[in-house]
């Protein structure tokens, strides 16, 4: 058995590994998944499989079994919830995966198992033995709440947003589950950015909303050009809400398109000389993947000229509404409707 570590020690530096199995076990799903990132960037894409689809047969192939006439490079294999695969072995199908760990692993294989393990359980088979082969075991334990608000605050800080501990708290108690805590900082991080502090209302506001959407789908409805998509979440944001809460709603959404229709603009700018949207997506506030993919296909859709269109629509909206004291939800409903017919 090779050495054990936690997962957040792990990620830390480097990952001292190499060809053959490794074992990573506990029920904190967002550990696991930030594991296999930090697989992908040290050795490049890897091959996931589903624990209750995976056969005892299929372990022959994942271990790295080559012909002659193979490119003879070493791949990673990652059985996702292997726990499904391992518990459902009989007695002589644990026989046998016994005597396949006993053989050489030319590839790695990472078993990933998305439960937490008892001292009994660690002791019996199959866990016994897939433990004692494996080169490294990574534990992925639930974080106490502490190491919980001890990442909040940190994500908030690389931001450089302040977070009252109120709002900590809060976010603590309405999110115990850790990948959908991580899904609603990044959308809160995204509203956050040029902002030098977030308020326990702020956030209610965003992670609440109306049950059902949140600003981020109007968001990306209506920079999808959705028009029926928009108009619809815009309903269901104001649902329930007083006049002056649907008039800060929609200055807020206001602002929301602002900000995004000049990070498209600074973007389409930064391209034009030749510059990749990855290399600087963090100056926009993109920081994650699927924020880069979803930015990358707005700026398909929107050229200069509707962008710039965008802007003198807001601006009429902001005057109506400030200097002619029109009514903000039905303005912005108009202004909506004008920017994506």
């Amino acid at each position: 058995m090779g050495k054990e570590i936690t997962v957040t020690q792990a990620l830390k530096g480097k990952l001292q590994i190499k060809e053959g199995i490794i074992t990573v076990y506990g029920s904190e799903e967002l550990l696991h998944k930030n594991l296999f990132r930090k697989l992908k960037e040290q050795f490049g894409d890897y091959q996931l499989y589903y624990g209750e689809e995976i056969e005892l047969e299929d372990l022959i192939k994942l271990f790295g079994e080559r012909s002659l006439f193979s490119g003879g490079k070493n791949s990673v294999n990652i059985i996702w919830q292997a726990e499904k695969f391992l518990d459902k072995l009989r007695k002589k199908q644990k026989e046998k995966l016994k005597r396949l760990f006993s053989k050489k692993v030319t590839n790695i294989v990472v078993f990933s198992v998305t439960k937490d393990l008892k001292k009994a359980e660690l002791q019996s088979e199959p866990y016994k033995s897939l433990i004692e082969v494996s080169q490294v075991v990574f534990t992925a334990k639930s974080l106490n709440k502490t190491q919980v608000s001890s990442l909040i605050k940190k994500k908030f800080a690389s931001a450089g947003v302040k977070i009252s501990e109120e709002a900590v708290n809060y976010l603590l108690e309405s999110f115990p589950d850790l990948v959908q805590l991580r899904n609603e900082l990044e959308k809160i991080l995204t509203y956050a950015v040029g902002k030098e502090e977030i308020t326990l209302e702020e956030i209610k506001e965003l992670s609440e909303g109306s049950g059902k959407y949140t600003v981020f789908d109007f968001q990306n409805a209506f920079f999808s050009e959705d028009l029926s998509q928009s108009l619809k979440i815009l309903s269901s944001l104001m649902e329930g809400l007083t006049s002056y809460e649907r008039t800060l709603t929609a200055l807020k959404l206001e602002g929301l398109i602002l900000s995004t229709v000049n990070k498209l603009l600074i973007a389409k700018e930064r391209i034009e000389k030749g510059e990749n949207l990855k290399n600087f997506a963090k100056e926009l506030g993109l920081y994650y993947p699927f924020q880069v993919a979803q930015f990358e296909g707005w700026l398909g859709k929107w050229d200069t000229q509707k962008l710039v269109k965008l802007i003198k629509l807001l601006y009429k909206f902001d005057t109506d509404v400030k200097l002619k004291f029109l009514p903000a939800e039905e303005e912005f409903r108009k202004f909506v409707i004008n920017a994506l017919e």
